[in-house]
């Protein structure tokens, strides 16, 4: 066989075989390359983002989240300073406009409430101030007096939760937000889980603010 048919058939062969290796190095390189090891560690280490973790409920019973449910001392819907308040000083939040719907209803059952409630501070702590609860509220066309309840307000003074106890063996829980706080704003939202011992109604008042 000449020389130039066997440098032909030589190169053929070196071909082939750099053909059949390729697929196992790519796929070696590829395998290495995936995963990469911090120094001093046998435990491979990847960018995987961590999926996150669960919401923060922030619906739910009215007045059970806390303080962050409707916006502690940070104050409330909009950023204001530390409000302050005397024992004895009277709050009080009377309706512009208001509904109700009945709770399982998905709804359904709905109309119109108003209510004038009137908040009495007790007493400061650091964490807040403690106050008493009056007024009357009236849903589905029937007015019911608050004969108790007591509740707290957060140090900013932007928010009160409390909760007691209306006449005809009517109970209620409370949440209620200023606009900033509750002595250097005129206006807030006030939220109730009311029952008058028969029917439960989610109610929603927009208040003017006083005192």
């Amino acid at each position: 066989m000449k020389a130039s048919h066997i440098a032909v058939v030589a190169l053929g062969a070196a071909l082939v075989v750099a053909f059949l290796a390729y697929p196992a190095f790519a796929n070696t390189a590829s395998t290495t390359n995936s995963p990469t090891t911090s120094s001093g560690s046998s435990t491979p280490t990847t960018n995987t983002v961590p999926p996150p973790g669960p919401m923060h409920r922030i619906a739910g019973s009215f007045g059970r989240g806390g303080f962050s449910q409707f916006g502690g001392g940070r104050g409330g819907m909009g950023q204001t300073q530390a409000a302050t308040f005397t024992t004895g000083q009277v709050i009080t939040l009377t309706s512009t406009s208001g509904t109700y719907f009945v709770v399982g209803t998905q709804g359904k059952t709905n109309g119109t409430a108003s209510g004038t409630l009137t908040l009495t501070v007790n007493g400061k702590l650091t964490a807040g101030y403690i106050l008493s609860v009056g007024g009357s509220i009236t849903v589905a066309g029937t007015t019911y007096n608050i004969t108790s309840g007591s509740a707290v307000m957060g140090p900013g003074g932007a928010s009160v939760q409390g909760e007691g106890a209306t006449s005809s063996s009517g109970t209620y829980i409370l949440g209620a937000t200023a606009r900033g706080n509750f002595s250097g704003t005129t206006a807030a939202s006030v939220s109730l889980d009311f029952s008058n011992g028969t029917t439960e109604y989610a109610v929603t008042l927009t208040s003017t603010i006083s005192g």
